[in-house]
């Protein structure tokens, strides 16, 4: 059974990790070193050998901690409007409700998973002052027009890179304030935790660093139980151990998907502001800075996005993927929409391809008149269904997985709730098309 998604960490990273724990250290210094390091790419030159791009850098907890402290430094009026992209993990906008500000959803283009610019305008009004916009599934895009109109009305633009990571060649648009890179537990280079926000304005920068300084360093021995907790599911998510978990759990009677998703999330069972509202640990740090000196993340990242665009190129209508229409799409996770989700899902894990709904995302809710109709938001949400994919899977584990999405293969009973679901046409309720593939040939 392939698993949802590999932990982007090998063994080594886990025991260095470990170690780290028991050796103590200095977290400012830790910090520093991350932050040149991510700033210089990764290369480990000093800041002022790359102008001085260390000097944006500020590492934390998390993503969630780097918003908060760009909203608590920004200091926009309670009441104020935050545009954002209408699809993210919902602890974002629960963080912007925490400051007395109102979300406000926009939805996205299905191609790129981004809201285009005439949607960004057609959303704002006097009262908005900031847009918090995020890369989705592994797409990277330019900001563009909504760079030019975030600095003509005078918005704090916070760019989510979380799930965009690629290594050192991507560090966000430049037109942004402020672009958050995350190393949780699922992302690419995991460190297990921990981010680094590229910050553009010097004074905002500085007002950060203040308001970080004045929280608590992050225990060691919280880092080191989530380094052997990390360890522990990694070992569980190898394909022959995380075979036999099903089977025990198929036996017992459980459901192992949600228990799983529920442990994987960086905050799960937490009060999530009291949590977020730490700086890093040495422990933490070192690990980071040993993941961003790894040479090989962005040809891991090339393979992993190869794989996808192998399995890709077998649909009938690859744009149907969502985001294929972005200009770079690294396949953190390749996304398929389909009329009946749990259905899909059901089949592929019979065929031996432990597919997951995107669980940890959710649509943004529009605040009161203002319903906006985020229809791909909705959709996107309700029925895409994440292909576990593998770098180098076999041509065959391919072929079968096209083969389980194959519409023909579903049944009559699948096949009239489909219709039901898209009407005359291949479209569905909310507008866009779910996915048909073509049944795959294997080469002679």
């Amino acid at each position: 059974m392939y698993p949802p998604k590999d932990f982007d960490i090998g063994w080594p990273d886990l025991a260095y990790g470990m170690a780290a724990c028991g050796r103590g250290g200095d977290a400012e210094r830790w910090a520093a070193t991350v932050e040149r390091r991510f700033g210089d790419g990764g290369t480990g030159g000093s800041a002022q050998d790359a102008g001085g791009s260390g000097n944006r850098c500020l590492a934390t907890l998390s993503v969630r901690s780097a918003l908060d402290l760009a909203l608590r430094a920004a200091a926009l009026p309670r009441g104020s409007e935050v545009l954002m992209s209408a699809v993210t993990i919902p602890d974002m906008w629960r963080i912007v409700t925490e400051h007395g500000l109102v979300p406000v959803p926009v939805d996205l283009d299905a191609s790129t998973l981004l809201p285009t610019a005439g949607q960004w305008e057609a959303a704002a009004t006097p009262r908005t002052k900031a847009v918090v916009v995020a890369h989705l599934l592994g797409t990277q895009a330019p900001l563009g027009s909504l760079t030019e109109l975030a600095a003509r009305r005078g918005w704090l633009l916070v760019e989510d890179c979380a799930q965009a990571y690629s290594g050192p060649d991507f560090r966000g648009d430049p037109g942004a304030d402020v672009s958050l890179f995350s190393f949780g537990p699922i992302k690419t280079a995991t460190a297990l935790g921990g981010a680094v926000a590229v910050v553009r304005d010097p004074g905002l920068l500085t007002a950060m660093r203040a308001l970080h300084q004045e929280w608590p360093v992050q225990r060691q021995d919280a880092q080191a139980r989530r380094v052997a907790k990390y360890a522990l599911l990694a070992l569980l998510t190898t394909r022959p151990v995380y075979t036999g978990v099903l089977a025990a759990a198929g036996a017992l009677g459980r459901d192992h998907t949600s228990g799983l998703q529920d442990t994987v999330g960086a905050f799960a069972g937490t009060d999530l502001m009291p949590a977020i509202r730490h700086r890093p640990s040495a422990a933490l740090l070192a690990l980071m800075d040993r993941r961003l000196r790894t040479t090989d993340t962005t040809r891991a990242v090339n393979q992993r996005a190869a794989t996808a665009r192998r399995l890709v190129a077998r649909l009938r209508d690859p744009s149907l993927v969502y985001g294929a229409g972005a200009p770079v799409h690294t396949y953190w996770l390749c996304a398929v929409p389909t009329p009946d989700p749990t259905a899909t899902t059901a089949r592929l894990r019979s065929a031996g391809f432990d597919a997951a709904r995107p669980t940890s995302l959710a649509a943004v809710p529009a605040p009161p008149g203002r319903q906006q109709g985020a229809r791909t938001a909705a959709h996107l949400v309700r029925q895409a269904v994440c292909l576990p994919l593998r770098t180098g899977m076999p041509e065959r584990a391919l072929d079968r997985m096209a083969a389980v999405l194959e519409p023909e293969a579903w049944g009559h009973a699948q096949q009239d709730r489909s219709r039901s679901l898209t009407g005359a046409g291949p479209r569905t309720a909310h507008g866009l098309r779910c996915l048909p593939v073509r049944t795959p040939r294997r080469p002679r």
